[in-house]
């Protein structure tokens, strides 16, 4: 096994490895020099240089965000960190809404020291949440999931950790902070889990990774880990990428997935098309904005569907006979040529 497993304590990074550190200290950007994030990465493929330059906390100065008091949101912090056993803080407020001053002061304070602030009843649904996971897992096929279930202290030193490496492309630093790694004789699993106030049917949960742009991240994390274990491209050591998504409603249900051979092919793609484009836009130091010109507008294929069983179905668009304009033409005002006589 590589020496890269042994797990680094700080909150800088000074070569590459995996790294325990605070999840402040992390989104800062730890590395020696600025590194690509899977976040920065998606701003830098799906939006523009631009974006990625601005979103960057090494690039540009970051305003402090606003954290929205999002109740949903919480619960899931809760769950993570209950699930993964982590040591964050769970404040438990005695109070039915967040109402009251005195329970937003108390919001406000948790907030302060990096607490999750639950009211009581959202504390017994989280909780309610992580024991029907950890029922649910305890039997799942893969030992990566059956292990989380009922980590050991081991286990647990691999929970939230962040992967610093130079990349060969360009060799610059990159980062991903991952919710498990699971590293067993034959095979090296990354595990993810996410909670979801929508559903987690097996069909919505193929189209969610898809429109959430999961498969990128699978194989963002999947380079990160390949670049601190050579031992699986030497095809000694297998490598695997489990999301775990579970409902925020009772009752909890839970869909383990795995993204497909061409999601992945497509994920690698992005991946790799968001190096060679950071490569480009650190060594020229070149953020472009979005591209000039006019973009024609591509109608998707929904748009004819919908509006042809409109005309056929809907009653007032019957029986109203013809129009005298012509349909438009690409150049409907240019007079039709004469034809030349032989």
């Amino acid at each position: 096994m590589s020496d890269n497993f042994d797990i680094i304590t700080a909150e800088l990074v000074d070569k590459p490895g995996l790294y325990r550190m605070s999840e402040a200290a992390y989104h800062a950007d730890p590395a020696p020099a600025p590194s690509l994030s899977r976040s920065i990465a998606e701003k830098l493929i799906l939006e523009s240089p631009l974006h990625a330059f601005a979103a960057h906390p090494r690039l540009t100065k970051q305003e402090p965000a606003e954290e929205k008091n999002d109740r949903k949101r919480e619960i899931g912090s809760a769950g993570h960190a209950l699930l993964l056993r982590q040591p964050t803080e769970i404040a438990v407020l005695d109070y039915d809404d967040f109402k009251k001053k005195a329970a937003q002061d108390e919001r406000t304070e948790a907030k302060a020291r990096r607490a999750i602030p639950l009211l009581t009843a959202d504390y017994e649904k989280a909780t309610a949440m992580v024991e029907k996971a950890r029922a649910a897992l305890a039997d799942n096929e893969h030992p990566a999931i059956r292990a989380l279930a009922n980590p050991d202290d081991e286990a647990i030193r691999l929970n939230e950790v962040t992967a610093a490496w130079q990349d060969r492309c360009g060799n610059l630093w990159a980062r991903a902070r991952m919710d498990r790694l699971h590293i067993g004789a034959s095979r090296l699993t990354i595990v993810d889990y996410k909670t979801t106030e929508l559903s987690v049917e097996p069909e919505a949960v193929a189209r969610a990774i898809y429109s959430n742009n999961y498969h990128f991240q699978d194989a963002f994390y999947r380079r990160a880990v390949r670049a601190l274990f050579p031992e699986i491209d030497r095809h000694e050591l297998k490598l695997d990428f489990l999301f775990i998504l579970q409902e925020q409603e009772a009752p909890f249900e839970i869909t383990v997935a795995r993204v497909d051979n061409a999601g992945r092919v497509i994920g690698e793609k992005m991946v790799s098309d968001a190096f060679l484009l950071w490569r480009k836009c650190m060594t020229e130091n070149w953020w472009p904005g979005y591209p000039g010109g006019i973009v024609e507008a591509e109608m998707p294929a929904y748009i004819d569907t919908r509006w042809t069983s409109r005309e056929i179905e809907h009653p007032y668009l019957q029986g109203l006979g013809f129009d005298p304009m012509p349909m438009f033409e690409t150049q409907p005002y240019r007079p039709k040529p004469i034809m030349e006589p032989n």
